[in-house]
């Protein structure tokens, strides 16, 4: 894109995101108590933001779907308009693979490829793969990154920046971090379009998932002959769970491997910290022996110990019917604003909990209900970080997923039996040489400030410089 054609991509965005805006300020009224008569967007406004951010390519997409899965940024409505983004890419002309092919072969100093299919197996906005067979006579998927794709990304990605930066002049900073999605965004994007990442990715999950190999598994992937625009991996033959994969899984081993799926994604969240993004049944292929395959590791969420700890304590005060539990471990993982109602907050949560343990066991979703605590958290001014979301959604996802493989499943007390696993994860963690260490520095630091720290109040105290500040408790 030429410097030209800046200021019209420039309007272009700002159009699209026009819906995004308008619902976003009639949020912020409500909370001084001006309600729109629709409070919630319009069918029209979720659905023009959706199209609009379909028409303008790859970033607006991603960031469409990043959207759907912040229930602290939009609406129900708005996320389920969102949900349905799809990104329409027409395939590459057949001198672009060519090219993209020729450039791989000048990279590595070869020719690896005996041959490769003219008609993609899948196509997106930001690559898209082929049928190939490796010179030493091996079937192979290969994903081909788009050309050009790298610089729009760049230049689509500088301009959400600074309207993200414009923006927050006009609205509350605190609850809606704009700057914070954008930069996710960025970072998402820029790990998406080298394929380098998403080979690295690969490897470490198929680390990770070992234990539940074959049953469950990823593809194993081509390290040595991958670069930054092409991905060389196995190629899996399979059916895509959501598409009649299902069939394929014998009834006898219904029960098992869906309690695999739900213990690798405790796993992923709670314990390894890196997981799956997008676990929705068009990410899983179901092979001819029933085994589960995990695809499209472009998109991956990492999460922060402290995080993830304060979320386990969220699933077992659930699980007790702590509705205190609950709210306060939410509280710990999350960040109170300067307008937090938290009295308002743990009230809501008791009024909220009952209605889930009281759900029948086939249409409790737990993604879903960390969904609506999230949501009742952003109303009460308590900011949970991004990664919240995301965690949120792969739950839900992984939920669905696992009930379309044994409907019986019970998810929450899947969570119960995974809890030996962790309780051991946790003691090996904690009896690490490297948490020790840690542990010991921190005191040797922190024993070396108080000195310091003391001459400093009582120098204040000689002075008269000493102050006392007492907030006042938080009001309904």
């Amino acid at each position: 894109m030429s410097a030209a054609t800046v200021p019209g991509r420039v309007c272009e965005i700002v159009a699209a995101l026009l819906p995004f805006a308008r619902t976003t300020a009639r949020a912020r009224l409500a909370t001084f108590g001006v309600v729109h008569k629709r409070e919630d967007p319009t069918a029209s406004d979720a659905d023009l933001l959706r199209a609009g951010l379909e028409r303008l390519g790859p970033v607006f997409v991603k960031l469409g779907q990043l959207l759907s899965t912040r229930p602290d940024l939009v609406s129900s409505q708005t996320m389920s308009s969102l949900q349905r983004l799809q990104s329409h890419a027409t395939p590459m002309t057949r001198p672009e693979v060519d090219a993209a092919l020729a450039e791989h072969a000048r990279e590595l100093g070869r020719e690896v490829f005996e041959s490769v299919e003219r008609v993609p197996l899948a196509c997106a906005s930001l690559a898209q793969v082929h049928r190939a067979v490796l010179r030493d006579g091996r079937h192979v998927a290969v994903k081909i990154r788009r050309p050009g794709v790298v610089q729009s990304v760049e230049l689509d990605v500088a301009v959400l920046e600074v309207l993200a930066r414009q923006a927050e002049r006009v609205i509350d900073a605190d609850v809606y971090d704009l700057r914070t999605t954008v930069e996710e965004l960025a970072g998402t994007l820029r790990e998406e379009i080298d394929l380098r990442c998403e080979a690295e990715n690969l490897i470490v999950f198929g680390r990770n998932l070992a234990r539940w190999a074959p049953r469950l598994r990823v593809p194993t992937v081509f390290e040595d002959l991958t670069t930054s625009s092409m991905l060389v991996m196995e190629l899996v033959e399979g059916r895509p769970l959501g598409d009649g994969g299902a069939a394929r899984i014998p009834h006898h081993l219904r029960g098992e491997l869906a309690r695999i799926l739900a213990h690798a994604y405790f796993q992923m969240f709670f314990v390894d910290g890196t997981f799956h993004a997008d676990p929705h049944p068009g990410n899983l292929l179901v092979e001819e022996d029933g085994s589960l395959v995990m695809l499209d590791f472009g998109m991956v969420g990492r999460i922060e110990r402290q995080v993830s700890d304060n979320l386990v304590r969220v699933l077992l005060n659930f699980q007790l019917k702590d509705s205190h539990g609950v709210a306060h471990a939410f509280l710990d993982i999350g960040k109170p604003t300067s307008h937090a109602d938290e009295i308002g907050w743990i009230m809501d949560v008791r009024r909220l909990l009952p209605k889930y343990h009281g759900m029948r066991l086939e249409r409790l979703n737990v993604g879903t209900l960390l969904v609506d605590l999230l949501r009742n958290a952003t109303k009460h001014g308590i900011q949970a970080p991004p990664i919240v979301a995301l965690v949120c959604k792969s739950l839900a996802n992984m939920d669905g997923s696992a009930r379309l493989i044994d409907p019986n499943i019970d998810v929450v007390g899947t969570f119960g039996s995974f809890l030996p696993t962790l309780l051991e994860a946790h003691a090996r963690r904690v009896a690490s040489i490297e948490d020790a260490a840690k542990v010991a520095l921190d005191v040797y630091i922190g024993a070396q400030r108080i000195p310091f720290q003391l001459a400093t109040i009582l120098e204040k105290a000689a002075t008269g410089r000493l102050r006392f500040v007492v907030d006042s408790l938080p009001g309904r």
